[in-house]
């Protein structure tokens, strides 16, 4: 993929379903849940992945309660 397409995907934003950080916010543990049992997230909760890629906030949100859970599980 060539830069120029690369800036104008991050621009124009996921091209599947579309999550807002609302519903992000509302369901991260049923989406770290599936993760961490593997499996397919992305049937499970379709636009969620990619808001993640692309919203910083939810991500820190996403990334913390990850490693929060996962460490409990491994304890």
């Amino acid at each position: 993929m060539t830069e120029t397409n690369e800036t104008l995907n991050s621009l124009l934003g996921p091209s599947g379903a579309e999550v807002g950080c609302d519903e992000c916010f509302d369901r991260p543990d049923q989406y770290v849940e599936a993760e961490l049992a593997g499996r397919d997230v992305d049937l499970s909760f379709p636009g969620l992945g990619s808001h993640l890629d692309g919203c910083p906030a939810c991500r820190e949100e996403h990334e913390s309660l990850r490693s929060l859970v996962a460490g409990e599980r491994s304890s």
